[in-house]
C-alpha cells in the first residue's frame, strides 16, 4: 500500500496548517499554476498561432512545455512524495520553515524566466535545477534509515527528471542542439512511468476498498513487467528521435499491455465513485495516447495531438484526481470528492477531447481557437479545484492528527 491515510502521531502545531505537510502548499500552488500557466498559454497561442513569441528565458513554446512539467507536475510530485515518505517511514518530512524554503525555491524557479534581461541565464537554470535534487536529498536519509528500499525507485525517478531538466537547459543555453525537445520528451515519459508504477500500487487498491461487492483485482506479473518495459522503451526511442514502424510497434504493444493491465483493475462500481472513475479515465487516456502515438510514429496522426492525450489527459487528470484523494485522506476527511470536483473531472475530459480530436475534424484555421477553448476548459476545472480545496489546505486536520 502506498498511502496510509491514518498515520498516528503527536498533536500538530495549530499555527500555519498550510506548512504542516508537503501536500498542502504544493498541491495548492500546483492548482494555482495550472490556472495561470494554461490561461497565459491559451491566450498567447490563440493570438499568435504557431508563431507566438513572448520574452521568457526559454521562449514561449518551450516555456509552456517546461513549466507544465517542471512547474505544475513537479509540484504535484513533491507534495505527493513528501506526504507519502512520512507514511512509508513513520518519520516527519519537511514542515514549517524548512517546507516554506523548499516551496520558495520552486516558486523562484517559476518566476525567474520572466526576467531574461536582468537575470543571467545561469542563475535561472541553477535555481530550476536545484529543486529536484533537494527534494531527493530530503527523502533519501529517511528511506535509508528505515530500510524502506522498495520506495527508492521514486528517488530514481527524481534523478531521471533532474537529468531531463539538465538536458533541457543545455538546449536553451545553446550547448546541445534540440536539448529542449530531448529534455521535455524524456521528462514526459519519465512521468508516465511514475504514474504506471504508482498507479499499479494504488489504483487497484483504491478500487477494491471503494466499491461494494466481491470485486478482486486481477494481477498478471508478466503483463506488469512487460507493460512498464514497453513504456520505457517507447520513451527511449521517441526521445532519441527514432520514428517509423519499430517505434510504432513498441507504442502499440505498450497500449495493448496497459489496456490488459487496466482491465484487471476494473469493476463496474467505479462509475458510482468520482474519486475512482477519475483515476480509471486518466489511465485510459494514457492508453489512448499510446495508441495514437503508434499511429503518429508512422505518419497517420499528429505527434503533438497524441502527446496531449498523454499529458493533458493522462497526466493532467491523474494528478488532479490524486491531489483530491490524498488531500481528503490526509486532512482527516471522508474519501469523497467535494462538491463541484466531479464537474472539474468531467471538464478536464472535455478539454482533452477538444485539444486532441477536434483539430482532426476542423479546418486548420480553427486550431488556435481550439487550443484556446481547451485551455479555458482546463482553467475552469482547476479554478474549481483551487476554490474548493484551498480551505482544506489552510485548515488543520479535522480529526486532530498531525498533517
Amino acid at each position: 500500500m502506498l498511502i496510509n491515510l491514518e498515520q498516528p502521531g503527536k498533536k500538530p502545531d495549530p499555527s500555519m496548517p498550510i506548512l504542516q505537510l508537503g501536500f498542502r502548499p504544493f498541491f495548492l500552488f500546483a492548482g494555482v499554476s495550472a490556472v495561470l500557466l494554461i490561461l497565459a498559454w491559451g491566450v498567447l497561442f490563440s493570438a499568435g498561432g504557431s508563431n507566438v513569441v513572448y520574452d521568457t528565458a526559454y521562449g514561449t513554446v518551450y516555456w509552456h512545455g517546461h513549466e507544465m512539467i517542471f512547474g505544475y507536475v513537479v509540484a504535484v510530485v513533491a507534495g505527493f512524495l513528501l506526504t507519502a515518505v512520512k507514511n512509508w517511514t513513520g518519520r516527519q518530512t519537511l514542515n514549517g520553515i524548512s517546507l516554506l524554503l523548499l516551496f520558495i525555491l520552486w516558486l523562484a524557479a517559476r518566476l525567474l524566466p520572466f526576467f531574461p534581461v536582468s537575470i543571467p541565464y545561469w542563475l535561472v537554470a541553477a535555481t530550476d535545477l536545484l529543486f529536484l535534487p533537494v527534494l531527493a536529498a530530503v527523502m533519501l536519509p529517511l528511506l535509508l534509515k528505515t530500510k524502506n528500499y522498495r520506495n527508492l525507485i521514486f528517488l530514481g525517478i527524481l534523478i531521471l527528471l533532474s537529468a531531463a531538466n539538465f538536458v533541457f537547459h543545455l538546449g536553451v543555453a545553446g550547448i546541445l542542439v534540440s536539448g529542449q525537445s530531448y529534455g521535455l520528451y524524456a521528462a514526459v515519459y519519465t512521468l508516465l512511468f511514475l504514474i504506471s508504477i504508482m498507479g499499479g500500487r494504488v489504483i487497484p487498491f483504491f478500487i477494491e476498498r471503494g466499491i461494494a461487492g466481491d470485486f478482486t483485482r486481477k494481477s498478471y506479473p508478466a503483463i506488469e513487467i512487460s507493460a512498464n518495459a514497453m513504456l520505457l522503451l517507447l520513451g527511449i526511442l521517441h526521445t532519441a528521435g527514432i520514428m517509423g514502424i519499430p517505434t510504432a510497434t513498441v507504442a502499440l504493444l505498450a497500449a495493448v499491455l496497459h489496456l490488459i493491465r487496466l482491465s484487471g483493475w476494473y469493476g463496474k462500481g467505479v462509475w458510482r465513485v468520482p474519486l475512482l472513475w477519475v483515476l480509471v479515465l486518466a489511465y485510459g487516456w494514457i492508453i489512448v495516447g499510446l495508441f495514437l502515438m503508434a499511429l503518429a510514429m508512422v505518419g497517420l496522426f499528429s505527434i503533438s495531438l497524441a502527446l496531449h492525450a498523454l499529458t493533458l489527459g493522462g497526466i493532467g487528470l491523474m494528478t488532479m484526481g490524486m491531489m483530491v484523494r490524498v488531500s481528503m485522506g490526509h486532512s482527516g476527511r471522508r474519501l469523497v470528492a467535494p462538491a463541484w470536483l466531479p464537474a472539474a473531472f468531467a471538464a478536464l475530459n472535455l478539454a482533452v477531447l477538444v485539444r486532441v480530436f477536434l483539430p482532426m475534424l476542423m479546418p486548420i484555421e480553427s486550431y488556435p481557437l481550439l487550443v484556446l477553448i481547451s485551455a479555458l476548459i482546463w482553467v475552469f476545472a482547476f479554478t474549481i479545484f483551487v476554490f474548493r480545496m484551498a480551505p482544506i489546505y489552510f485548515s488543520a486536520r479535522v480529526d486532530g492528527r498531525p498533517g
